[in-house]
């Protein structure tokens, strides 16, 4: 294995994690917050590492620097138990690099907007130390090489969505938004970790070059499994009826709103699929039904984004038809176009998410043009009206998942009041003993 890529590998993986660490090494250390020029230089550091990583690594893949280098990079068993064995195996091909580079220079594009946008912040700190930590996940994803690292990645990228959303927690909103951003991203990874231990007990790894022999399994087995990824995907990147989540996470600051839910972090759905396309392929039901989902999310969020009343919430729906799109494009088997919509849609939603709030004020200072309305005695037909109030409500989707819900989070409840019940019971008869 030649020793370059290891190095730009560990640079575009490590970097950006290292200098989170150390940010947090010195609040816990001191006692105190750091200044900002030392955050801004330490992070600046670790994402410019990791970016001249990204670009390392793409030069070596394309055979720039010498021999063209690609396929799995092996680091040996990350962990072992019994027969499960978790590789430490990178895996650069077109995939990664295309998420690696945009995943790099989106994030360090964000971190200079933001070392201005947020300066005086009482949160500064701890923003750009999640920054560092999501930034890892990205590159984790992107090069994994088995479905175990990819989770890492993946759990990585989750949390640090969620504390994002919950950024500032001296309101209740953020904080009920970041609780159900991140009660939707448990429930649905549920499925990646049942679809990864199975596919290790029948394909004996958990290695992405062995998704290849899933068309030597049984139908129902592939099927099943590939259903379970999707479930994953689905929660990731906000498809029906998961899309509840996605407006919510705007209570975060507008910089990590551009990254995670414009550029990077919805996209991570999309890419788990690109990535578990021979499991997918061999699944023609569940190809249906990704297409079936991806366009009715398409419909749904392009018919909300052309009512709604704030900016960032019609960004959101805005974004969430194109990744709608984008899924039913994989499902299609279009996988490059998907790959390439991907990029040129993130590139985009960042630009317009860091300019919503100067459009805002540009629209306050120039007056908002004139709304095109019927004409003067024609009244809407009741079906334009009916269709006006069901996006204007986005058709009630967060009512309807609480009502599913509502009766698991009674049994909990009545459980956990039985459960106080009993403890204080055998208390009381302790006592009298």
């Amino acid at each position: 294995m030649p020793e370059s890529i290891t190095l730009a590998l560990a640079a575009a993986v490590l970097a950006p994690m290292a200098a989170a660490l150390v940010v947090g090494a010195r609040v816990l250390l001191a006692g105190s917050l750091p200044g900002e020029r030392f955050v801004r230089t330490v992070m600046g550091w670790g994402l410019s590492l990791s970016a001249l990583g990204a670009v390392a690594t793409l030069a070596l893949w394309r055979g720039w620097l010498g021999p063209a280098v690609s396929g799995d990079i092996e680091y040996g068993s990350w962990l072992r138990i019994g027969s499960y064995v978790i590789p430490a195996v990178a895996r650069v091909d077109d995939l990664a690099v295309a998420l690696s580079m945009l995943g790099a220079w989106l994030t360090w594009l964000v971190a200079r907007f933001s070392g201005t946008y947020l300066h005086k912040e009482p949160g500064f700190t701890r923003f750009f130390v999640l920054l560092g930590f999501f930034a890892a996940g990205v590159q984790l994803v992107a090069y994994a090489g088995a479905l175990d690292l990819f989770f890492a990645g993946w759990e990585l990228i989750g949390i640090s969505s969620a504390l994002f959303i919950g950024f500032f927690h001296e309101r209740d909103e953020p904080m009920r938004s970041s609780v159900r951003a991140f009660a939707t991203y448990r429930l649905c990874d549920a499925g990646f970790l049942m679809a990864m231990v199975s596919v290790h007990e029948v394909l004996g790894s958990t290695r992405f070059t062995v998704l290849g022999l899933a068309n030597t399994l049984p139908v129902w087995e592939t099927t099943t499994i590939a259903a379970l990824f999707f479930v994953a995907a689905m929660g990731k990147s906000a498809l029906l009826p998961f899309s509840g989540w996605l407006p919510r996470a705007m209570e975060g600051p507008t910089p990590s709103s551009a990254l995670f839910y414009g550029g990077i972090s919805v996209h991570m759905g999309l890419f788990l699929l690109l990535r578990i396309w021979p499991m997918l392929d061999a699944a023609p039901a569940v190809e249906l039904a990704g297409v079936i989902i991806g366009s009715a999310t398409a419909v749904y969020a392009a018919a909300v984004a052309r009512i709604h009343p704030d900016a960032k919430g019609a960004l959101a729906h805005a974004t969430l038809a194109q990744v709608g799109l984008i899924a039913a494009e994989i499902c299609l088997g279009l996988t490059t176009l998907a790959m390439v919509h991907i990029a040129s849609h993130a590139m985009l939603r960042v630009f317009q998410y860091l300019r919503a709030p100067n459009a805002i004020h540009d629209a306050h200072r120039l007056g908002h043009a004139p709304h095109p309305v019927h004409a003067e005695g024609v009244l809407p037909s009741r079906f334009e009206a009916r269709s006006y109030l069901a996006a204007l409500h986005r058709l009630r989707l967060e009512d309807r998942l609480d009502a599913l819900v509502a009766p698991v989070v009674w049994l909990a409840r009545g459980l956990d009041w039985l459960d106080v019940r009993l403890r204080q019971a055998l208390s009381t008869e302790r006592d009298a003993r």
